[in-house]
């Protein structure tokens, strides 16, 4: 049984942990838990400021999507688990973080260290996706409707991503070196499957607020359970 160090960094719907490798490290259980709970957040009202450009009828930004519920931009997750000795499978298909109605959709994408990502533009206008804060800094440049740009992240770190064109569109990218992270749902609810036995620490992380640490213990066959208000 592993002891784990809580740590917590200071953190979009319903992404699922990762599937675990099947190979064993030289004296690492493997046997797999789960652990189940909810996340509760309190978060000042933010005003409404006017649009900073043009929406002119021309425009399919005038239309909006509904506002993901506060959970949906918090990313749990579980920290230091050692690789299996194969190490962890990454998945081939890009996550998607569209560019619609003048937004980023997801706000919040945890992925895979090594994982690309597609950055789809939905609107018919041009922007541009870049990153100057932090882990692989990059800039796709402006491209207009239907078109898409793809980013492989390899660092683990948190992502800014903006569009040069409309400085009002801001998204994060979380990069884990693990595949043990999901996003709750818009009712807080959150499942991490996959977690060998040990005693671990939990990461509970949203992009405007300090994270907070738990250290809860796993077994196979009884779920591991956590609350969490913040």
């Amino acid at each position: 049984m592993y002891a784990r160090s809580l740590l917590l960094v200071g953190l979009l719907g319903g992404a699922t942990a990762e599937a675990a490798g099947s190979a064993a490290s030289p004296g690492l259980d493997r046997t797999l838990g789960v652990v189940i709970g909810t996340v509760s957040l309190s978060l000042q009202p933010r005003g409404q400021h006017p649009p900073r450009y043009y929406r002119g009828p021309y425009r399919a930004s005038h239309e909006d999507d509904p506002t993901p519920a506060p959970t949906q931009s918090v990313v749990v997750y579980v920290q230091d688990v050692p690789a299996p000795a194969d190490g962890w499978s990454v998945p081939a298909d890009p996550a998607l973080m569209r560019q619609r109605h003048d937004r980023f959709v997801p706000h919040v994408l945890p992925v895979m260290r090594g994982r690309t990502v597609s950055f789809p533009n939905d609107d018919n206008y041009f922007h541009n996706v870049f990153s100057i804060v932090a882990g692989d800094r990059f800039d796709l440049g402006r491209y207009g409707e239907g078109d898409t740009r793809l980013q492989t992240f390899q660092d683990p770190a948190v992502v800014v991503v903006r569009c040069e064109i409309h400085p009002g569109m801001k998204a994060f990218i979380l990069v884990r070196d693990n595949p043990l992270f999901t996003i709750p749902d818009a009712s807080g609810h959150f499942t991490l499957r996959g977690i060998p036995s040990g005693t671990w620490s939990i990461v509970v992380w949203h992009p405007m607020r300090a994270s907070l640490r738990r250290t809860v213990t796993v077994r196979p066959g009884e779920p591991a359970t956590l609350d969490i208000s913040f």
